[in-house]
């Protein structure tokens, strides 16, 4: 009996176990600053906006100062600006962009160190070697500097954190306007964000950004029948050459298989409007591997917590009634 119920002590324990949290750091521990050039195209700004000529080489600085009191190693990189999946410029991965002809990589026109060690409270300026494309080229080529402190030895039992900042980098070799072109590369069945979706792959074929985009889309069934509809009304971004994954969700309901039409209109403020409609198909081999993943994610999300709490504790409570009873059961017999 004893060990019966040392039993259901120990799953009990694997089942609940005590949970405590230890406390994290609030501070960065760090910071950066652009050193302004004198041939910073407009000097109001905190980040680098430089104006140079085909093939010109310049070297700028950035400081880095260790405001903690511990010694510290940051890596330091350099990354090309993208569009993500939220659909607004974004700089903090590394991003392998196909679109981008090697002339315009920024990894082939910005060099740095790949780490910076500090003793604490201490300062470092870090230079970055520029070597402009040969060609020149109407736009701007949209970069940053990511500078990340990298985590102490990471212990058994203890979470490590990582922190960053992100210093702008655009270069430009003339005020040359450059018209805006959006364009449409494909339509398809995906999973966006865990959910079920349809996705229309955009493209941004100029080196120019584009800002404050509006986006109003809707799906139709072969029979003609608005069965989605979508509007961002957010601002949106694209960066140069940058492609942009936008999703329309399927608000968690099975994708069916069959002939669709998608109409989507793209806006900016500068009166630029773009409409797309483009017919498109999804198969039964597609719609089956997107619905097994997606609704099965959705549905293991859609149990709360405290199901589970309370399905325990019920489960607990049965096998203590029926040691109980087999107990008492047995009491009786030797009786």
């Amino acid at each position: 009996m004893r060990k019966i119920i040392l039993a259901i002590c120990f799953m009990f324990a694997f089942c609940f176990p005590l949970v405590t949290e230890a406390e994290t750091e609030s501070e960065v521990g760090f910071h950066i600053k652009a050193i302004i050039p004198e041939n910073q195209a407009d000097k109001k700004l905190t980040y680098f906006d430089l104006q140079l000529e085909p093939g010109q080489k310049q070297t700028i600085k950035f400081l880095i100062e260790n405001t903690s009191n511990e010694e510290s190693t940051y890596q330091v990189a350099v990354n090309q600006a993208y569009t993500n999946d939220q659909g607004f410029i974004d700089y903090t991965q590394p991003m392998d962009e196909p679109d981008i002809p090697d002339e315009f990589q920024i990894d082939n026109i910005a060099k740095v160190p790949e780490s910076i060690t500090l003793a604490g409270g201490k300062s470092q300026e870090v230079s970055v070697d520029l070597t402009m494309p040969e060609k020149e080229f109407d736009g701007q080529i949209l970069a940053a500097i990511h500078v990340m402190k990298v985590g102490q030895a990471e212990q058994e039992g203890q979470i490590v954190n990582n922190y960053g900042y992100v210093l702008g980098l655009k270069l430009t070799n003339n005020t040359n306007e450059v018209q805006r072109k959006v364009e449409l590369a494909g339509v398809e069945p995906a999973i966006s964000f865990g959910k079920t979706s349809v996705v229309a792959t955009l493209k941004n074929p100029t080196m120019d950004a584009i800002g404050h985009l509006k986006y109003v889309a809707e799906v139709k069934d072969a029979t003609g029948e608005v069965i989605k509809e979508v509007s961002y009304d957010k601002e949106m971004q694209m960066a140069p050459l940058s492609t942009y994954r936008f999703a329309i969700d399927w608000d968690n309901e099975r994708l069916e298989a069959g002939d669709y039409s998608l109409h989507l209109t793209i806006s900016d403020a500068k009166d630029n409007e773009w409409v797309f409609d483009r017919k498109f198909t999804i198969s039964e081999s597609d719609a089956k591997e997107v619905n097994k993943v997606a609704i099965s994610e959705v549905n293991q999300q859609s149990i709360p917590t405290w199901v589970y709490v309370v399905v325990g504790v019920l489960l607990g409570v049965i096998i203590l009634l029926i040691i109980y009873f087999l107990f008492i059961r047995k009491k009786k017999k030797e009786e």
